[in-house]
């Protein structure tokens, strides 16, 4: 049987794979931590354009690259999002670096939410009333858990920049008619000359990490695919489903880093943080659950007309 690549349930399943492999992510950045978070961005755009690149080429596409390039409106948007998506990667690594990853972790908390205003306000969506009874407990669980964080300095604006930053990038690649493996890699080309800029003063510096090691190197190569693959399916998944449906989903990569701090990274676990996710968990179910019904009752509504027309 062929696979439905334009349904809603590729959809889900590619926003899904991409939310688990951004919620594991910080194993990876643990990995890699004596690295800057500069040098780390860099490498991140620098290897996945030679993966996206590769990929492209051996797919006979690259004709489909320059066509977006000859088109100023796609470009500048693709501009655009570039800029944010890596605002988002440098403030979540150097939140990661720097011990501030409770604040990052608040961000990915807020993220969702601020998709679903987004959709709301900018794409005129809607929420039933189920749907709106999640969103309600949702916006408890970020007040409670707020309310658990002390802020320092300049960290207010991690948890601020990682949610604007994101919800915006899915707004507007949502919005432009281009295919996603081929927008992220004309983002990627576009940070580029900027990466290897940095990659070049770092050496000039010595005081570039990338070489020192062959494991350190090796993980900071795999950077480029653990960036491309799931920007890949975020996109491709996002233009499938209602910006609301990707906010709800978005709590999968939170949840995600929670059970990674608490059984792999050991970090305590408090009455604050049970009752966040137990009212997202709670919040989730209700919208799942909502999105099976209605979708068997649209089924039931279509099988009815059919089962009509044949017997007039």
């Amino acid at each position: 049987m062929k696979f439905p690549f334009h349904s809603q349930s590729s959809g889900t399943i590619f926003v899904v794979a991409a939310l688990l492999t951004w919620g594991i992510n910080p194993i990876y950045f643990k990995s890699v931590q004596n690295v800057s978070s500069g040098e780390i961005l860099c490498h991140r755009i620098i290897w996945a354009v030679v993966f996206l690149l590769f990929f492209v080429f051996f797919k006979k596409e690259f004709n489909k690259i320059l066509e977006i390039f000859y088109s100023p409106r796609k470009l500048l948007t693709l501009a655009l999002t570039a800029v944010l998506i890596s605002s988002n990667w440098i403030t979540f690594i150097w939140a990661i670096l720097n011990n501030h990853l409770m604040e990052a972790s608040f961000g990915y908390f807020i993220s969702p939410l601020f998709n679903i205003l987004l959709g709301l306000i900018f794409l005129k969506e809607k929420l039933n009333t189920t749907q709106k009874v999640s969103l309600i407990i949702t916006f408890a669980a970020i007040v409670n858990q707020f309310t658990q964080i002390h802020f320092t300095g300049l960290t207010p604006f991690v948890p601020i920049i990682i949610a604007g930053s994101f919800g915006f990038y899915t707004l507007l690649r949502k919005q432009i008619n281009v295919e996603s493996i081929h927008g992220f890699t004309v983002e990627a080309l576009l940070l580029f000359p900027l990466a290897m800029s940095y990659i070049v003063y770092l050496a000039h510096k010595k005081e570039m990490i990338f070489g020192s090691s062959f494991e350190i190197s090796t993980l900071l190569i795999f950077a480029g695919i653990l960036t491309s693959i799931p920007t890949i399916l975020y996109v491709a998944g996002s233009k499938l489903l209602t910006l609301s449906k990707v906010g709800f989903l978005q709590y999968i990569c939170p949840t995600a880093q929670f059970i990674i701090a608490v059984f792999i990274f050991n970090e305590k676990i408090n009455s604050h943080s049970l009752l966040t996710f137990g009212l997202i968990w709670t919040a989730l179910i209700l919208y799942i659950s909502n999105c099976i019904w209605c979708l068997h009752k649209n089924r039931s509504i279509i099988r009815g007309r059919t089962y009509s027309k044949m017997k007039t």
